[in-house]
């Protein structure tokens, strides 16, 4: 590059700009790369907080789903004693007999539907949506869920159970066979299932129902 006239050329100070300009670029490429890494930082830190809330927030609405299902299921077997205590008001029949107030309430697992008539006889059933939005064990033409509803039954019963069909003491016993001496009420078991994220999650409800009427 050419100098102009009567200039003077000083080779020192031209080579020390030239370094100060180049490290001056390299200062702030890396300056540049710290903030890009920052930013990312931060980016991905709110994106795993927002993740883990609305993983928890799933987490938690599947279970009060759940726990209501399993409440439900409960509510139904209530639903069927009361109507065999309406019916035996009635002295309706059944085989010949006034009808019993267990009736279709044997010891077994069950699957029910929120307007049971009776449960039915099933190991674990699975449970869909219908078009009004209620859970049931009917497939035909229902939305699938994650969920899946087993009901238990097991009889209560006295332990001096005998002729006059009337239980004298407060001892009583839980079982599911047919050995009971007087059967005065119904263990009733819910429990509900489901995934999540590849994880199993439970919950249970359990009541006792008596003949108390």
């Amino acid at each position: 590059m050419p100098f102009p006239a009567g200039s003077v050329y000083f080779p020192e100070v031209a080579i020390n700009l030239m370094k100060f300009i180049v490290n001056n670029k390299g200062q702030g490429l890396v300056e540049l790369i710290i903030a890009i890494a920052v930013i990312e930082i931060g980016i991905f830190s709110v994106w795993s907080l927002f993740l883990i809330n609305f993983n928890a927030e799933r987490e938690a609405e599947m279970r009060i789903v759940g726990t209501n299902l399993a409440r439900e299921g409960v509510e139904v077997i209530k639903n069927i004693r009361d109507s065999n205590w309406l019916k035996n008001s009635n002295n309706e029949l059944t085989n010949g007999n006034i009808w019993p107030w267990d009736e279709k309430l044997a010891a077994g697992d069950y699957a029910v539907n929120y307007d049971s008539a009776e449960p039915k006889q099933v190991n674990l059933a699975a449970l869909y949506r219908n078009s009004d939005g209620f859970f049931t064990n009917i497939e035909a033409g229902e939305a699938t869920t994650p969920y899946q509803r087993k009901i238990t039954l097991k009889d209560i019963c006295c332990v001096d159970g005998d002729d006059n069909f009337q239980c004298d003491s407060n001892e009583y016993y839980v079982d599911d066979l047919d050995n009971c001496p007087l059967k005065i009420g119904i263990n009733v078991v819910s429990e509900v299932t489901w995934q999540i994220s590849g994880r199993s999650r439970r919950t249970v409800v359990e009541d006792n129902l008596y003949n108390w009427r």
